[in-house]
């Protein structure tokens, strides 16, 4: 009698694990057959809301997320653009074994990405052809490390503990935009604690799938009470405030000087006010010139040069589509500016350091140094 009992609850419990395989399994074939809309945009999500698209980003126990790697974006709702990740979960094509080339990395967040920017376009290849325009002879790489929603909290540990393995040469430094935004419920960047990387891995692996797609987006409009943070909203806490904003960007310069890197800080531009919003009083222009300020100051404890491509933007007034809907993400032509600003600054040190790796460089010819800038190192 009691081996019986125990055959039934065996047979129960294969039955019941059996049905909820075959349960999900349906579910998920109807939810892929009827093609049901489900994605879903948190307003108050404490990071990043682009996390919002499982099928671009996965979950990071450091990084908070990173790109999939080795894929097109194809999502609609992401963006207008088809964007190509590579298998190092950057933007543009694998990146090739280093040689003798000179490698620059462009360490930042969506203006470094290129958002709604097709790939050749970006300051980074416009940086490559110019640079190589003037060097023909020699290989000057420009890799894009640019993620969009990082902020120099993420960029610190992404250029420590991974970008460092590409061993460039010069790092270009773009944070402050992110950094700046509202810390979705006060839960600054330092703060955040993730799951552990087991819990990551199943998420990651079940974030595929339209049943966990269909659970978040329910859960999001349940959470979601309140109204998104506004780019003009300096109540409460940012993500990185501006004295630990400062502190990651010595950090990272101090790790390239370490690892025998040349560290330049370019200060990021917006769409300011007298070229766009004439007459206006703007909060988020304020904060963002203290955030640029703290640039400076980074700059001047590590005895670093930066390039100011506010200033360099400021001379002109359509490097921004639509300033007043988005006054952060520079056009084409915006990333020309930006990408001339900061060769005119990089060319001296190609053309005068040539007791170092630099020297590589010494039989192409002097075009003379542009600008008066000179960067201490």
């Amino acid at each position: 009698m009691g081996e019986g009992n125990g055959l039934s609850v065996r047979f129960k419990l294969i039955a019941s694990v059996l049905s909820l395989v075959v349960f999900i399994l349906v579910s998920e074939g109807m939810l892929r057959l009827l093609d049901m809309d489900l994605y879903s945009k948190s307003k108050t999500f404490p990071l990043n809301r682009d996390i919002d698209f499982p099928e671009i980003y996965q979950k990071d126990a450091d990084l908070f997320w990173r790109f999939r790697p080795d894929f097109d974006t194809k999502s609609e709702q992401f963006s207008y653009l088809s964007y190509h990740i590579n298998s190092t979960g950057m933007r543009g094509e694998d990146v090739a074994d280093k040689g003798d080339a000179y490698r620059i990395l462009a360490l930042g967040n969506s203006c470094t990405f290129g958002w709604g920017i097709e790939y050749g376009s970006t300051y980074c290849c416009q940086l490559q052809k110019i640079l190589s325009a003037k060097y023909p002879s020699k290989k000057i790489e420009v890799i894009n490390a640019g993620v969009p929603g990082y902020s120099s909290h993420q960029g610190k540990i992404y250029f420590a503990n991974e970008l460092l393995a590409l061993k460039p040469d010069m790092v270009l430094i773009m944070f402050g935009w992110n950094d700046q935004w509202p810390a979705g419920k006060g839960i600054c960047d330092d703060d955040q604690r993730m799951p552990s990387e087991f819990v990551l891995g199943l998420q990651n692996l079940a974030s595929r799938t339209k049943l966990y797609q269909l659970a978040r987006k329910v859960a999001i409009s349940l959470a979601d009470r309140g109204e998104a943070p506004m780019l003009d909203d300096i109540s409460g806490m940012q993500r990185v405030s501006p004295d630990c904003f400062c502190n990651n960007l010595k950090q990272i310069v101090k790790t390239a000087k370490v690892h025998n890197i040349k560290p330049v800080l370019l200060i990021p531009p917006v769409a300011c006010l007298k070229n766009y919003f004439t007459g206006s009083i703007s909060d988020f222009h304020r904060r963002h010139a203290r955030y640029q300020a703290e640039i400076k100051r980074a700059a001047e404890y590590t005895f670093t040069d930066y390039i100011d491509l506010q200033e360099a933007f400021d001379a002109y007034r359509d490097l921004f589509d639509d300033a007043q809907a988005d006054p952060v993400h520079f056009n084409v032509q915006g990333h020309l500016v930006a990408a001339n600003a900061i060769a005119e600054k990089v060319l001296p040190i190609l053309q005068t350091d040539s007791a170092s790796v630099f020297s590589r460089l010494s039989d192409a010819p002097c075009y003379g140094c542009v600008g008066a800038s000179v960067f201490m190192w």
